[in-house]
């Protein structure tokens, strides 16, 4: 009898530790390999070495893993990207910190849902010296190139004020950032205010009459995911996935780093060795802290003062940054105060 009782005792013991294991195991799997069909989502990115870490989920097949069908939506910038986004035209767009804050004071009802990229290096003005143009206080009284409405268009003026250089003292030139090499080669105009690979290769165009100018001690660009409102209210596990997908390329960059640079070199098809030059100088992390809300306030008081936008108010930016994604997801990465 008790022979029966310990064997009866046994077998439900392996049972109940097998059906632990199973749900361990399967449970841990990604959505992607769970039942149901795969979710569409149109995903608009920048191919200007600002996304890094939505190439790599792109380019692993992480979002595919995680249930999404994804419909990758290439554009040469992030401003363009978030106009897409803006437009109805994608889900999901990656844009940096500048043409998010436009969006938010012309009052597009937007929300970050991380950031994935930082540098205090990525945003330089070049200039010729052929130009007359050595140090920053040279650029009084020249023109400089620019791309208005983007991170290029808050350094430069940043930049110039650091080095008692009004906006009035200079004439800016909208252009994207592809149409600056012709501008400078034709006089168009003296120096351009952009950031990489264009900066890099403008450089090396320039030889030894180039000179650079960075702004790392005053400004740190932070390159986000951002979504309409309505979409995140009404696909909440889709951006879990997305999400997800982004914390396993972080992870990918951070073990494997060499297979990391060669992914994303072929995916944005970037020489390899200009990718290596400049890899160094980004941070590649899934994360929402008080920088972003700091930054963002910042460079709202900078469209302000130069009436550069018809909203005078300071927005609440925690209406405009969805935290409970990346909360349900990875809690520590988190780090904004409400």
């Amino acid at each position: 009898m008790k022979k029966r009782i310990f064997r009866s005792f046994f077998a439900v013991f392996t049972l109940a530790a097998f059906g632990t294991f199973t749900s361990f195991q399967f449970g841990c799997k990604p959505a992607g390999e769970r039942a149901g069909p795969p979710e569409k989502i149109i995903i608009a990115y920048s191919t200007a070495m600002n996304a890094v870490l939505m190439y790599i989920a792109l380019g692993k097949g992480y979002l595919a893993q995680e249930g999404l069908d994804v419909t990758p939506q290439p554009h040469a910038f992030g401003k363009l990207a978030l106009e897409a986004l803006i437009e109805g035209k994608a889900d999901l767009a990656t844009a940096a910190d500048t043409p998010f804050m436009f969006a938010v004071m012309n009052g597009r009802k937007i929300t970050a849902l991380t950031a994935i990229q930082t540098s205090n290096l990525n945003e330089a003005i070049v200039a010729g010296k052929d130009r007359g143009i050595a140090v920053p206080a040279d650029l009084k009284g020249k023109n400089i190139g620019v791309s208005l409405g983007t991170t290029s268009d808050f350094f430069a003026d940043s930049f110039l004020l650091i080095h008692g250089i009004d906006r009035e003292q200079v004439t800016f030139v909208d252009m994207k950032p592809d149409e600056m090499s012709e501008a400078i080669r034709n006089g168009k105009v003296d120096a351009v205010s952009t950031w990489n690979p264009t900066s890099s290769q403008l450089l090396k165009e320039f030889g030894n009459n180039g000179i650079i100018f960075y702004g790392e001690t005053f400004y740190t660009e932070v390159f986000c995911v951002a979504s309409d409102q309505d979409y995140v209210r009404n696909h909440p596990e889709a951006v879990r996935k997305v999400l997800r997908a982004l914390i396993r390329a972080e992870t990918f960059v951070k073990q494997q780093p060499d297979d990391a640079r060669r992914l994303v070199a072929d995916f944005i098809q970037m020489d390899k060795a200009a990718l290596d030059e400049i890899w160094d100088i980004f941070t590649f992390r899934v994360t929402l802290d008080q920088a972003l809300l700091v930054d963002l306030e910042d460079q709202t008081r900078w469209v302000i003062k130069n009436g550069l936008t018809a909203r005078k108010d300071m927005p609440d930016y925690l209406d405009f940054i969805y935290v409970d994604g990346l909360r349900s997801v990875k809690p520590d990465a988190v780090r904004i105060i409400r």
